[in-house]
């Protein structure tokens, strides 16, 4: 299985302009010299508080019932997950101090700096989800067993308004800046922008990431957290679901020279599918299995439905995620597998898993 050059668990077919926050890893193109812009190339700085460390990989995102063309041909609405982020959308652009370069820059400094950050995390806004992130990590790796080192990272809008942490961001990550006096003054300069506005950077879709990268890290965003929660899901399932999607991935990666299944897929989209189908099913299987996180059907019912609402309709995008359909008809198998296998008392090797999965998806969505 190839590993895919993209961002998993990405939202941003749901809007254009979450696209561009949680997509986009190319510079904003501008005919003078952009002040706003930021170098992918940039050697790590490094101080004794704040540590970036550049990443050695690259990133990647049975039951009758399901035997229906309406998982594969149902329309694509809009869903109350897309409501939350359009209204968080217009209330940005509402903002009198609203600049899409400056949003863009910014959000793209703080993706760099979570990406790269090695050091203490918290999860949460206020690190309510310190405890419940540390447990997670604990049953995960006891129930995959990955031959891996994996970390998580909180990303958090408060970075963005703290000027040692912006300073060095932008030092290590804006081409345009030399030295960091330089960084200190362009810092400077934007807080005292930004301290005026209620959304720059508050608004949470300066901290919606959600992703992994084969180096085995994995980032959670408080702004993702809070939309989910708007939407009236338990902020501890929707962590434990987002923490389950993303190490499924680093089952894949890991077993991407023998799991040659997504290989045979003609086109991006439909690897890109076929990836985050899984995610989804195995998350599922993690989240209800006795030997994972023990919830039961009615603890999780409303994720389930939430896997319906962060679908996307984007077929040929390159990041999609499967239709909402698609995806709360993955996770429900999840579900189903699990309630078989504990029955038995153990729990499926993630080849196990990664077979029932290709059994389904075949019989299914292709």
């Amino acid at each position: 299985m190839k590993k895919p050059d993209v961002s998993i668990w990405c939202f941003g077919a749901l809007s254009f302009f979450f696209t561009i926050l949680s997509c986009q890893v190319e510079d904003i193109p501008s005919e003078k010299k952009d002040v706003f812009t930021t170098n992918p190339q940039s050697k790590v700085f490094k101080n004794p508080q704040y540590n970036f460390v550049k990443p050695k990989t690259e990133i990647y995102s049975l039951n009758q019932l399901y035997f229906d063309d309406g998982i594969i041909n149902s329309p694509c609405p809009v869903t109350k997950f897309g409501e939350i982020i359009s209204n968080q959308f217009d209330k940005l652009i509402e903002d009198p101090y609203f600049d899409f370069r400056l949003i863009n820059y910014l959000s793209d400094l703080n993706r760099r700096y979570v990406t790269y950050y090695e050091g203490e995390n918290y999860y949460g806004i206020n690190g309510e989800y310190n405890q419940l992130a540390n447990k997670r990590i604990r049953e995960l790796e006891k129930f995959w067993k990955l031959n891996r080192d994996i970390r998580l990272n909180g990303q958090h809008t408060s970075t963005l308004t703290d000027r040692e942490i912006l300073t060095d961001m932008i030092e290590s990550f804006d081409r345009t800046v030399r030295n960091r006096d330089q960084a200190y003054e362009k810092a400077d300069g934007i807080l005292k922008t930004t301290s005026k506005s209620a959304n720059i950077p508050e608004n949470p879709l300066f901290a919606m990431d959600a992703f992994t990268r084969s180096n085995g890290l994995l980032v959670i965003g408080d702004g993702l957290l809070e939309s989910l929660e708007a939407l009236g899901i338990d902020g501890k399932i929707a962590f434990t679901a987002i923490i389950s999607h993303e190490w499924w991935h680093q089952a894949q990666f890991e077993n991407s020279d023998h799991w040659g299944f997504i290989d045979q897929l003609e086109t991006n989209s439909e690897r890109s599918r076929f990836a985050e189908l899984e995610a989804d099913f195995a998350a599922a299987y993690f989240m209800t299995h006795k030997r994972g996180a023990t919830y039961n059907w009615w603890r999780i019912k409303d994720y389930f439905t939430l896997s319906f609402n962060v679908g996307d309709c984007l077929i040929d995008s390159e990041q999609h995620h499967g239709t909402p359909t698609q995806r709360l008809a993955a996770a429900e198998f999840g579900y189903q597998l699990a309630s078989e296998a504990q029955k038995k008392g153990f729990i499926l090797e993630p080849d196990e898993v990664h077979e029932e999965f290709v059994k389904w998806y075949v019989s299914i969505i292709q």
